[in-house]
Parts: C-alpha cells; structure tokens; sequence
C-alpha cells in the first residue's frame, strides 16, 4: 500500500509539473521576442535569509513607448502548482503615465506596490529589487517573468517573457555579493585658451561653467557613501591646424593646465589624474566633414579621403589646402573651433545594491557592466485632477487680461463646462481713446477619443459649444462707438499634456455675433459724448483664436486608492 500511495504522490507531481510548465508556455509564448527586445537586461533570484529576493535590471535604451502604451513587467516564482506573484513594474508613455499621476489609477494595472516609470524619464538601468517569504518549494521552481504591452484602451497587443528555472542557478555566498563594480562618468569640454597660450584664464568665456562640470561629477561621487573615486582622466584635442609639433605642445600644455587647475581647486588626489593628449583631431573632422553639408563642401567625398589616408598630418592640412581653398577655409571657420575641446572621465567603484542580512545567507545577484544600479522609485506622486484655471496667451499679447476656469462633468472625463472672463478696460490721451472691452462666456466641451476614462483629464482634441456676451467702447482720436455683442459658435482644439500639474492648449472657434452699436464723437476735450447715429453689427465667421497655458489644480490622491 505505502508504494502505491508513494507512486501515486510521484504521479501527481509529474503531471503538476508538466501543468506548470504548460501554463507557462502559455503565458510565455515568446520568450525570444523579450530577449530580442532587450527589456530584461538581467533578471536572478535566490535565497535571502527567511525571503526569497527577486532582482531585475532594465534596459533604459530599449524602454522606448508609444505615447498611449504601457509595458508591464510582472516577476513570478512558481513550482508545481505553488505561484507567487511579485509587484510589477510599468513603463508607461505620455498619456497613461498623466492618467495616472493625475487621478487615481482607476482602469490601469497598477496595484499596490508596484512600481512606475515614465520612459521619458530614463536615463541609467533601473534595478527592480523585491522580496517575498521564502517557501521550500521555491528552489525547485522558476522565475517567470510576463512583459505585458497594452494599449491606450488596456487592451493587451503583446505578450512575451523570460523563464529561470532556480535550481540551476548559481548560489554564491552572501559576503561576496558585495562585488565591486567600476563605473563612470564622462563629458566634452570647451576651454577658451589665448592665442598661442597654454595657461588657463577661468574668467575667459564660458571656461568657469566648463570647468564646474567637473566639480559637479566629483560632488555626486563624493555624495554617495557607497562610491569611491578610482581615476579621473582628462584629455586634450587640438585642432588639425597648423604645424603638427606646435599642436602637440598646444594639447599636451592645456590638458596639463585643466588637470592642475582641478587638483588645486577641486580637491583631487595628484595620483588619481591621468591626463592623455592627441595633437589634432583627424578622427573628429572626419565625423565633422560626414555631416557638413554638401551644398558647401561639393568635394566632401574627396575631403574624407584625405582626412583618412595615411598621410602625414601636415601633408594632409597642405593637401586640402592646395586642392581646394575655398572648401578648406570654410572648414577653418565652422569646423576647427569645435575640434579643440577637452574630454574627461570620471571612474568611481561602487558596491552592489543587493541588501544582504547575515554571513550564512545566500542570494544569487546581478552584476550590471559598468553602470551604477539605480533602483526604481515605488511611488510616485498623484492627484485628482478637480478644475484648471487657463490663460489666453495671446489675448495677453494684446494687453487683453483674461483668465478662464474649466470642471469636469462627470467621472469619464468626456464633458466639461468652461467658464471666460477677459477685460482690457484701458484709457488715455485724456479720455480720447479707449481700448475697453468685457468678455463673459460660457463653453460647453465633448472630450473625444475612445476609452476616454482611461485618458488624462482636460487632454487630447474636444469640440465646443459657447455661447458669450461683451461690451465695449473703443474709441481713436475722439471718435468712436459703443455697444453690446452677443455670440453663439463652436469650437475645436486640442490640450497637450506637458508637466504634472500644465497643459497647452490650442483652440480655433466660428460662429457669430450680433449687437448694437452707437457711434459717438468727443467734445468738450472729452468729457461729453456727441451721439452720432444707431446702428447693428453682424459677423458671422472665426470667432476666437488660443494658445492657452493650462494649470491643473487637483487634491491628493488617498493611498487607500492605490
């Protein structure tokens, strides 16, 4: 009896592993898109103390999304029918990533925990780090991880993922986790030396904000506990002109003086800068002469040769020089300036961000090349969009004052009602003229679009219906007219989201307007008005035309909510 329960027990995991693995061929139908796209740049996990820690880095350069999409990233560790599934993370494009920061994420994924991120925001990996408790189980599993693409409707449109099975990982003890990793940081100067001069002048042009960038990369590696400076290189370009020896000595004598000028201002060890020179830059005049126009340069094919044969420096200048005057002139105004330039490197060691609780623990970890991990943030800030307050910008370019206050209607964001108020009420040139006007109206807006819940709120194109009442005065040289204006008309425009709490928003109106209208002339220096005759005025046609700066108001978003 014990064997045939201990065959039916080994039965059963059989055939919970063979679902398991088909349940992940299923949601992993394409793990060789993922690793073609190159999301995942490195995923692992292991054992850390009583949890399990689940470490992902991203590839910033491969995040790129369309403006209404989002990829989710979520991890999963499974075995046999046991599946843990970890908070995901979400690259978003422009307009879910609004939706979210600016209501709560009714109708996105996002669940508590997870983390956000808006690709245009990328600028390093980022280093998802997670745990959860530990179950035996767990190291006879897999790490799956599901990348999720969906549209601007949460649609899905793609599927793909990679797959880890855990048991074949290599386990490394947690005190050499602590891997050192070298990283960098590197920028192009542009030094203003005198003629002929290898003594640096700070004051001279731009040379202090040049030489700042500099302080600026050391302060950031000084800030950071963890990092310790290794090297700074510097390296000096002189432009191919001129005598090559006398480059050289230009080169090689401001490199020095840049690299001195940092020891003795910025606190730099003389042992860990290392300053490299290169008499002219062939190789950046090269690159220059590839994207100069042709319409200037007719003989740039024959340009590039030169600049790339084997020829002695000299004889290269000369040669251009000879052939082709007019061309090589050009190239000494526009092209030799930006080729006397300053590169420098800042290498500095940092640690693996991996935490690690005890000597006995164990945990496989990633090693990103060259590059500080930089986790991704948790939370990001939100709000209920609940009213915007607009100015016309180009009724202010008129000396028109005006603002304007738009609500939604309703939870879906498809009708707002606006409100407009603008009053240029000027006079001058003792009462001879005047240049007033009151503006009152109202607009009733349809917000277009499919899936407009899950949208930002006040984006994208809408239609209109105003409906406005004015009156003016407007008078030139003592002789002008007053009235009253009624208008009826429709609108189209479109809103851009551009910051968390700003849109742009550009709108065009037709319709017509109709009123009466009296015409006056001053006498007695203007202080009495000669009506002259009664009459109407009718316009039918563009109405209204704006370019109008948008600020969101909106209250904080509950955590409860996420």
């Amino acid at each position: 009896m014990l064997e045939i329960l201990t065959e039916h027990n080994t039965l059963w995991r059989r055939v919970w592993r063979c679902v398991a693995l088909l349940w992940a061929a299923l949601l992993l139908p394409c793990v060789a898109t993922a690793q073609s796209h190159g999301v995942i740049r490195t995923a692992e996990a292991g054992k850390d103390g009583d949890s399990m820690a689940v470490v992902i880095t991203l590839n910033p350069e491969m995040l790129e999304m369309a403006d209404r999409s989002t990829l989710t990233i979520t991890p999963r560790i499974a075995a046999e029918g046991d599946t843990v599934t970890l908070p995901s993370i979400h690259v978003m494009g422009r307009v879910p990533y609004y939706r979210y920061v600016r209501h709560d994420d009714m109708g996105l994924p996002v669940m508590p925990g997870d983390n956000v991120i808006w690709d245009k925001r990328r600028y390093r990996p980022f280093v998802y780090v997670n745990k959860v408790g530990y179950r035996d189980w767990m190291l006879h599993g897999s790490l799956l991880i599901t990348l999720t693409e969906r549209d601007g409707c949460g649609e899905t449109v793609a599927t793909s993922g990679e797959r880890k099975d855990l048991s074949q990982m290599t386990v490394v003890p947690a005190r050499s986790t602590m891997e050192v990793i070298t990283s960098a940081l590197a920028d192009r100067l542009s030094i203003r030396f005198p003629l002929d001069s290898v003594t640096i002048h700070p004051e001279l042009g731009n040379n202090a904000s040049e030489l700042e960038k500099i302080r600026k990369g050391l302060e950031r590696v000084r800030r950071d506990s963890s990092a310790v400076l290794k090297r700074l290189t510097v390296k000096g370009y002189a432009s191919p002109e001129g005598r090559y020896d006398h480059n050289a000595f230009l080169a090689q004598g401001r490199t020095q003086s840049i690299a001195d000028y940092v020891v003795q201002r910025f606190g730099v060890d003389r042992s860990q800068v290392e300053v490299e020179y290169e008499p002219e830059d062939w190789e950046g005049l090269t690159a220059w002469l590839r994207d100069a126009p042709e319409s200037a340069l007719p003989h740039r094919s024959e340009l590039i040769a030169i600049a790339t044969s084997t020829m002695e420096p000299d004889e290269k200048e000369r040669e251009m020089k000879t052939r082709y005057p007019e061309e090589f002139r050009y190239i000494v105004r526009n092209a030799m300036p930006t080729l006397r330039h300053t590169d420098y490197r800042i290498e500095y060691n940092h640690r693996d961000m991996v935490e690690h609780l005890g000597e006995t623990d164990t945990v496989w970890h990633i090693r990103p090349a060259g590059v500080v991990p930089t986790p991704v943030a948790p939370r990001v800030k939100t709000f209920r969009t609940v009213m915007a307050v607009k100015t016309n910008l180009l009724f202010d370019l008129a000396l028109a004052p005006n603002v304007e206050v738009e609500f939604t209607l309703d939870k879906k964001y498809r009708w707002s009602l606006m409100a407009e108020y603008w009053t240029p009420w000027y006079v001058w040139h003792h009462n001879s003229r005047a240049y007033e006007i009151q503006t009152w109206g109202l607009e009733l807006r349809r917000w277009n679009g499919k899936c407009r819940e899950r949208r930002p709120a006040l984006t994208g194109s809408f239609w209109g219906l105003y409906a406005a009442f004015a009156r003016y005065d407007l008078e030139w040289n003592s002789t002008g007219d007053q009235g009253e204006a009624y208008s009826l008309g429709i609108t189209y425009g479109y809103s851009w989201p551009i910051h968390r709490h700003w849109n742009f928003e550009l709108s065009a109106s037709i319709g017509a307007f109709y009123g009466p209208r009296r015409h006056y002339d001053g006498e007695f220096n203007d202080t009495h008005l000669i009506w002259k005759h009664n009459g109407t005025t009718f316009f039918a046609g563009p109405t209204k035309l704006k370019a109008s700066l948008v600020w969101l108001i909106g209250k904080k978003r509950k955590e409860a909510k996420r």
